[in-house]
Formats: structure tokens, sequence, C-alpha cells
């Protein structure tokens, strides 16, 4: 019995000891917690109660509303556990997608640490990337894109700590998604580059299973949509931003030689959309995420090309970021800021599809009013979230359609003192639905 015991605590010291070992060996670096890291820990801070902030402005959308009612992604079933379990509200809706985002933010900035020449240079990278508008939209709405972003940064993070390939992890997220299909076509770049025949078969068999599964993907009519997609990367990149991160893929490919996974995957990423966005209209949510893991390969380039130079020579990078942030921050402000836009005109912007139905809902459970007709079938779906359902006691219509048709309670939705919408709330004996 005694000698069973020490063979267990024998074979247990032993795992630990090979582990230990092999986290010494393949570690590429360590260190301690410095001023930086303190910093960077501000910044996140900063950014996730901006995230919050920007979540309890908003209310669930249409589109969301559907999907979470019909999930058909692994997304929304979670979603759907998870509203389940905290209950039916827009911080247990959207705090995956910010949890995620987190995650996100700190892989992006240990790559930095690990990829970039000076410590500070991570929290360059990290407040670009914050900054980016496709970022704060994956971070807050409910897109594919966080969890996509999440898995590819993963990779290149145990590709450069540990010089080895997760050859599982490439295989197991190349077949969660047609987008994460790149992984293959990276891989097996690299694989071709090193000689590895072996990773370039696996690499053919699994961009074939991944086409196979996500057919339906790619089809119909073909349609051109090149322009449109190169537009909406632009805007989700923020245009000059993206100008320079083309440029600088190119140059990380024909000129510095970069041998990372980094390279492979943004490089096969962009090329893989645009064809694509020849044949058909594409989710530019799904691939967009493709391009952001080239992030650390812009700001390497943009300060060796500065710190090169001598310092009087440094002005007109200085003056390209400079313009680049610029612009990056003032979208931004126009995100989460939008509605200063009502003080200027009452008409919808583009974020109006994520307004008026909580404060609505708001509205109507205050007066003890949990059931309501309502002949707009959107409205009432992005309600019911919000625990107003189908009832037969009042009935609310839109004064834009009505104002004259009905009398009863006239209920107001005000964004900074501006009325935004107007609505009649109906006893049902005068309803006319």
């Amino acid at each position: 019995m005694t000698s069973k015991k020490y063979s267990k605590d024998s074979l247990r010291s032993y795992l630990q000891l090979r582990l230990a070992i092999w986290l010494e060996k393949h570690s590429h670096t360590k260190r301690k917690f410095t001023i930086i890291d303190v910093w960077f820990v501000i910044l996140l801070s900063i950014n996730i109660l901006s995230l919050l902030f920007m979540v309890s402005e908003i209310s669930i959308s249409f589109k969301e509303s559907e999907k979470l009612l019909f999930p058909s992604s692994l997304l929304f079933w979670w979603i759907d556990f998870v509203t389940e379990i905290f209950g039916a509200n827009d911080y247990s809706l959207r705090g995956s997608c910010i949890a995620i985002h987190c995650c996100n933010v700190i892989l992006l900035y240990m790559i930095g640490r690990l990829y970039l020449k000076k410590p500070s240079d991570s929290l360059f990278l990290v407040a670009i990337y914050m900054l980016l508008p496709g970022i704060n939209f994956s971070a807050i709405l409910l897109y594919e894109s966080g969890f996509i972003i999440f898995m590819l940064l993963l990779i290149c993070y145990i590709h450069l700590r540990y010089k080895r390939i997760p050859y599982i992890l490439i295989f197991a997220g190349g077949l969660l998604n047609l987008a994460l299909s790149v992984l293959f076509i990276a891989l097996g770049i690299y694989a071709i580059r090193h000689k590895k025949t072996k990773t370039f078969i696996a690499c053919i068999v699994g961009f074939g299973i991944n086409m196979f599964a996500y057919s339906s993907d790619i089809g119909g009519t073909p349609s051109a949509h090149f322009l449109d997609a190169l537009g909406e990367l632009a805007m989700l990149f923020s245009p000059f931003l993206f100008l320079y991160y083309i440029y600088v893929l190119y140059a990380g490919v024909a000129r510095r030689k970069d041998d990372t996974l980094m390279i492979y995957i943004s490089v096969s990423g962009l090329i893989l959309t645009l064809l694509l966005s020849f044949r058909q209209e594409i989710n530019i949510m799904n691939f967009a995420p493709l391009c952001v893991v080239g992030l650390p390969i812009m700001v390497f380039d943009f300060f060796n090309n500065m710190r090169v130079r001598l310092k009087i020579y440094r002005l007109k990078f200085k003056v390209r970021i400079f313009i680049i942030c610029g612009v990056l921050c003032l979208e931004t402000f126009m995100i989460f800021g939008n509605k200063l836009t009502y003080l200027f005109s009452p008409k919808p912007n583009f974020a109006s599809n994520y307004y008026i139905a909580k404060d609505l809902a708001h509205i109507l459970l205050s007066s003890n009013i949990n059931g309501i007709k309502i002949q707009d079938h959107k409205l009432a779906l992005r309600l019911n979230f919000y625990g107003i359902n189908a009832g037969n006691t009042y009935c609310l219509y839109s004064d834009t359609k009505h104002q004259t048709k009905h009398k009863g309670e006239t209920i107001t939705i005000k964004y900074l003192g501006v009325v935004v919408a107007r609505y009649t709330l109906v006893k049902n004996n005068a309803c006319r639905i």
C-alpha cells in the first residue's frame, strides 16, 4: 500500500518536473511586473468602463432578438444560456462579447511584449486596437468576430512564445467557421516555405473539409462586391489606417521576410476576403478579424522606420501617425457619443436600430404594463426581450403613422432633451389592431 502511494507521488513529481522543464525550454521570455503593465491595466479598465457605458445606452436590435429566439450558432446558443441564468438584460446579453474582447486585448498586449522592441510599443498597439471601429462594434454587438479574433491571437501567441505551431488548435479552429479556413491557407504557405510535406497535405485536407462543411455559404448567382468589401474594411479599420496597413503587409512579405504566423494569416485573410467578394457578398464582420492579427506588424514597422532615422527626420512619421490616430479618435467619439447627433436632428442615425426598445419597455413596466398589442412586429420582438409580451389589455401605436386617428396616453422617448419617438397607448376597447 505504501509503495503504491510512493509510486503515485513519484509519478506526480516527475510530471511536474517535466512540465517545468518544458516551460523553461520553450518559453520565449520571463519578466517581472513593470510600470508598463500598470498603464496597460489602467488603459484596459478605461476601455471596459466605456464599453459598459455603451451597453447601458443601447437596446437589443431586431436581428439580435431574432437570432436569440432562433439560435443557429454557438454564439447565440451560449448567450441564450447566459441570459437564462442571469436574466434577460443588456449586461448578460453583451457581457460575453466584452469578456472575450478583454481576453483579446490581453493576448494582443502579450504578443506585443514578445514581438515589439520596446515595452511602451505594446501600449500603443493595444490603444490602436481599442480605437478601431470594427473592434468596438464586435465588443458590444453580438457578432462572432470577437471569438474569431481570440482563436487567431491565441494561435499567434503560442507560436511566438513557445516557438511551436499549435496544430491541434489550428485544425480545431479551422473547422468552426468559413472565415477560419484561412488558418489552413496560412499554415499551408508556412509548410511550403519550411518544406513540411506532411503538414502541407494535412492543410489541403483540412481546407477541403472546411469548404465542404460550409459550402452553403458560398453559392448563389455570382455578383461582384469587391468595392463594397473594400469600403467596409476601410470603415472597420479607419480609411488611413487601412491604407497604411496594406502597405505594411506588402513590406513585411517583400522586404523584411517576416516568418511569423501573423503575417501569413493577415495576408491570406485579406486576399481570401477580397477574392470571395469578387464572387458574392460576404459577412465582413466574420472576415475582418483575419486582418486584425497583423496589427503588431504594422506597429513594429512604424516604430522601426522612425527609430532608424535621426530625430530631425522623424517628423513626417509622427505627422503620419498623428493623422491616423486623430481620425481613429474621431470615429470612436462618433460611436460612443452618437446620441449627440440628435441635438442637430431628431431623425434616426446609424445606431437607431439599437435604440428606443429598452427605454420604451422601462416606461411600460413602470406603469405595470407587461403585455400589449403592437403592429410593428420588429419592435414587438425587441420588447419581448425586456419582459413586454403579447397581450390584449393595451395597444401601442407609433405616432408617425397614427397621430390623428387614436386618442390615449402619449409616450415620448427623449435623448438629450430631444424627442426621438412618440407612441400612443390605447385601451383594448379602442384598439384597431
